[in-house]
């Protein structure tokens, strides 16, 4: 068979335009569901006032090849420089699932990295994970990227919260579509009010 020739299922999908109509408005209606996201988040007395200067406008962006599969990526609030990066990134990837991230680096780490380095048993409980590796822009679930903090050793959370960033995330299943604002929003909060109270 040649590399080109299409197997009964992949001619059945291509001969099969509502298929691709149907991805259309899913991809669509993520827009709107992070659209909403975005303006409860705004309505959260701590998230909207977390502080962080020179932040910029909401950001809802979309791709087609994160390991092959589309994506849709909301930022807010976000601060992106060459140095400095505050970010919750909420995460929808086809197929796989919803994430939640706060992506410290730079200026907007080094204030937080002893109530992190503090934290450890707080943000195990809460079913945290955190970034191993030292690419800070992959958003997979594999053991080679993120891990559970309860998981961790403490010189082994300790070492992470010393790395030039740190992401904290935790994922949902697309079955949870309903409910993730919520859970967003139930996520960021409660992260967002330990690192802004300091160390304990």
């Amino acid at each position: 068979m040649n590399q080109y020739q299409l197997d009964s299922k992949e001619l059945s999908i291509v001969t099969d335009a509502e298929w691709i109509l149907h991805k259309n408005r899913i991809i669509e209606k993520v827009f709107q569901l992070f659209g909403a996201l975005q303006v409860a988040m705004a309505a959260d007395p701590v998230i909207s006032t977390f502080p962080v200067e020179a932040a910029l406008s909401p950001k809802i962006s979309k791709g087609e090849n994160y390991q092959g599969l589309p994506y849709v990526i909301l930022d807010y609030p976000r601060l992106f420089s060459r140095e400095n990066i505050f970010a919750c990134r909420t995460f929808f990837w086809w197929g796989r699932f919803f994430s939640t991230t706060v992506h410290l680096g730079g200026e907007f780490l080094a204030p937080h990295r002893a109530t992190l380095l503090a934290s450890q048993e707080i943000l195990a409980a809460d079913h945290w994970y955190v970034c191993i590796q030292d690419d800070p822009w992959q958003h997979h679930f594999e053991a080679d990227n993120f891990q559970t903090i309860a998981s961790l050793k403490p010189e082994q959370w300790g070492s992470l919260v010393e790395k030039p960033f740190v992401k904290l995330a935790k994922r949902y299943a697309l079955q949870e579509w309903e409910k993730i604002i919520d859970k967003a929003v139930a996520a960021y909060a409660p992260l967002l009010e330990l690192l802004n109270r300091g160390p304990v």
